[in-house]
C-alpha cells in the first residue's frame, strides 16, 4: 500500500513552504468567506455594523499567517496517527485560540501605554482601546479565528477524503450559525428599546418629541418612522398604566439585537441624582420618578443585570437628567433630556 507522502521519514523545506502557502491562503479564503456570508444573511456578532467588518478581515490577514507557520511546522509523526484529522482540526483550533489570547494581551498592553502616554500618540491605538470594551469584536474575531484555524489545517494536513469534506462543509456551516445566537444567550442579548419621557409644557403636543432623537442598533439607525411607533407605544403603554401625563418622549435609543425588550424611564423633576435602573428582560418596564424615589410598573417584572444609569442634574446644568444604557454589544448609548420649554 502506498504511504501518505506526509507520514515519510522526511519533510523537505520545500514541503513545508508549500504547507505554509497552502495554509495561509485557506485561512484568507475560508476566513473571509465566512464572514461574508456572515454578513450577507445578518449573522455577523451583535448585528455588527460596516464600521467593525473591515477590521474583521484585517485581523483575518494577520492571522493568516500563524495558521501556516502552525502547519508547516506540524510534526510529520503526528499525521499518521488513526485520529489525525481530529487531532489536527483540533491543534488549528488551539491556534486560534492562542492567537485571540495573544492579541488580547496586546490590546491590553497597548491602553495601558494609552493611559501613560496619550493615546494620540499612537496611530490607530483608539481603535484597539475600543475594541477592549466591545465584546461583539472580542467573541466575533474569537469564533472567526477558532473556527479558520481548525478548517485551514484540515485543508492542508489531512487526505481530502469524503468525509473529511464532509467535516469541512459543516464546520463552515456551524462557523456561520453558531456564534450569534452563542453570543447573545450567554451575553443575555436583546433588542432593548428605551424611551425617555418628561412632562409636556404646556400646549406642546405630546406625539411629538421635544428633541431630535437619539437613536441607533448595532447595525443601523433607527428611522424616524420607527421612532415615532416607539413614540407611540410608550405613550399607549403609560395611558394603561394609569399614567396619563400629559407627558412627550424626549429621546429613543434602541440597541442590541435578540428578544425585545422595551423600557420606558419617566423623569419627574427632581430627578434623583445617581440611579440605576435595571434593564427588564425580555418584558416591558416603566419606571417613574417621583418625590420619594423611583416607581416600578410592573413591581416585579423580570430584569436582567445590566443597568440604566440615570444621573439627576448639576447646578446650572441645562439638562434635568442624562442617561447611560449598558449594553451586551458595546460599551453602551448616553444622552440627555433637557428641561421642558
Amino acid at each position: 500500500m502506498e504511504e501518505n507522502r506526509s507520514t515519510q521519514t522526511e519533510v523537505r523545506p520545500v514541503s513545508r513552504f508549500l504547507r505554509f502557502v497552502l495554509a495561509s491562503i485557506t485561512t484568507l479564503v475560508l476566513g473571509g468567506i465566512i464572514l461574508v456570508v456572515m454578513r450577507a444573511t445578518g449573522m455577523l456578532v451583535g448585528g455588527a455594523n460596516d464600521f467593525f467588518f473591515p477590521e474583521y478581515l484585517g485581523q483575518l490577514v494577520q492571522f493568516a499567517p500563524i495558521v501556516g507557520i502552525a502547519a508547516a511546522t506540524y510534526p510529520r509523526r503526528w499525521l499518521s496517527g488513526r485520529h489525525n484529522a481530529l487531532i489536527v482540526a483540533v491543534v488549528g483550533a488551539a491556534v486560534g485560540c492562542l492567537c485571540y489570547y495573544v492579541l488580547q494581551e496586546r490590546i491590553a498592553w497597548l491602553s495601558h501605554h494609552a493611559a501613560t502616554t496619550g493615546i494620540q500618540n499612537i496611530p490607530r491605538l483608539w481603535r484597539y482601546t475600543f475594541w477592549e470594551v466591545t465584546p461583539v469584536f472580542e467573541f466575533q474575531i474569537a469564533s472567526c479565528w477558532i473556527a479558520t484555524g481548525a478548517l485551514a489545517m484540515l485543508v492542508t494536513l489531512t487526505r481530502r477524503t469524503r468525509s473529511v469534506l464532509v467535516a469541512i462543509a459543516v464546520l463552515c456551516l456551524l462557523a456561520v450559525v453558531l456564534p450569534s445566537p452563542i453570543f447573545n444567550y450567554v451575553r443575555h442579548n436583546q433588542e432593548l428599546t428605551v424611551a425617555i419621557v418628561i412632562p409636556a409644557s404646556p400646549g406642546a403636543s405630546p406625539a411629538k418629541p421635544l428633541r431630535a432623537y437619539s437613536v441607533a442598533t448595532g447595525s443601523h439607525w433607527l428611522s424616524k418612522a420607527e421612532a415615532d411607533a416607539a413614540a407611540a407605544h410608550a405613550l399607549e403603554a403609560l395611558r394603561k398604566a394609569g399614567l396619563p401625563g400629559p407627558y412627550r418622549v424626549a429621546e429613543v435609543n434602541q440597541s442590541g439585537t435578540g428578544k425585545k425588550a422595551f423600557q420606558i424611564i419617566v423623569l419627574n423633576p427632581p430627578v434623583p441624582a445617581d440611579t440605576q435602573l435595571p434593564q427588564p428582560d425580555g418584558t416591558e418596564l416603566i419606571y417613574v420618578s417621583g418625590p420619594d424615589g423611583w416607581h416600578t410598573i410592573p413591581a416585579q417584572a423580570r430584569t436582567l443585570g445590566r443597568n440604566v444609569e440615570i444621573h439627576g442634574p448639576k447646578s446650572g446644568d441645562r439638562w434635568m437628567a442624562s442617561y447611560w444604557i449598558h449594553t451586551a454589544t458595546d460599551p453602551g448609548a448616553f444622552g440627555g433630556a433637557i428641561w421642558p420649554d
